[in-house]
């Protein structure tokens, strides 16, 4: 698709399901002229208990289909394809600058928690690839990391704010493992989802990391100095699934706050 000039192209995202709206509805908000192109792999989803191998496939899959689309700058608004599949995104990319929820994030707590020692809980295959570890311990901080790999999927059920998933969290949680660090990064953007949940079973004013706004001012600098950023509206929202279900149709505009006039686009492209 042709647009008048790149700073009026859409930005692209994807996740496996709605988790990554968490970032969407913070670029929104962030940047409310720019257009975004959401694309929620649900044929595919959970992503944190597939392979590298599968998450590689699938997240290179989604990307091309963004940049063949026009986008302008790619999110990649899941952590399990930002800790295991980013190269591999990056260069099916190209020369189109690509945004993933790891970085941001751990520049930020090294800037804001230097030589702290920070909880993270994540899906099994964003805690298993251990970037963030590597990422944190590199810059001096110290991270317990825990994999919760049911809570994703309450959340996607359409559990978020129910009896299933404050019960999830509060296993998880149970043995106070995370009461005695400095702060706590969620590396699921389903999670911010569930974060009163999460914070009733953490020390009164323990922090946690706004993944979703430290990426939206990532997005937004980086914007700003590639000369990309759009500056007249109005912006118009594309909102994709590979297969369309009823949680998904349901909480997305509950989560963006706006009705969703949701499209199912075929995977494989084509068939």
């Amino acid at each position: 698709m042709k647009y008048a000039s790149r700073a009026h192209a859409p930005i692209g995202m994807f996740d496996s399901g709605i988790g990554g709206l968490t970032v969407a509805k913070s670029l929104m908000e962030r940047l409310p002229l720019e257009s975004l192109h959401y694309v929620g792999d649900t044929a595919h989803m959970p992503y944190g208990d597939k392979s590298p191998e599968r998450l590689r496939e699938y997240a290179t899959g989604i990307t091309e289909r963004l940049c063949d689309s026009g986008c302008k700058l790619i999110v990649v608004a899941c952590n399990s394809a930002s800790s295991n599949a980013l190269e591999e995104i990056r260069r099916t990319a190209g020369d189109i600058p690509v945004v993933d929820v790891v970085h941001p994030v751990v520049d930020w707590a090294v800037e804001h928690h230097p030589q702290g020692h920070l909880a993270l809980i994540g899906t099994r295959a964003t805690v298993q690839s251990r970037v963030y570890d590597a990422l944190m311990t590199s810059h001096g901080l110290r991270v317990h990391s825990m994999a919760t790999p049911l809570l994703a999927s309450a959340i996607e059920e359409g559990f978020h704010n129910g009896t299933l998933s404050r019960a999830v969290v509060e296993a998880y949680f149970a043995d106070g493992w995370a009461s005695d660090k400095e702060a706590l990064v969620l590396a699921c953007t389903h999670y911010p989802l569930v974060m009163d949940e999460i914070r009733a079973q953490l020390p009164e004013g323990m922090a946690i990391l706004d993944a979703p706004r430290i990426v939206s001012e990532h997005v937004a600098t980086l914007l700003e100095q590639q000369e990309l950023r759009a500056h007249e509206g109005p912006a118009k929202h594309r909102f994709e699934v590979t297969d369309w279900t009823s949680s998904f149709a349901a909480g997305a505009s509950h989560i963006v706050g706006r009705p969703v006039d949701l499209h199912e686009v075929p995977w494989p492209e084509g068939q």
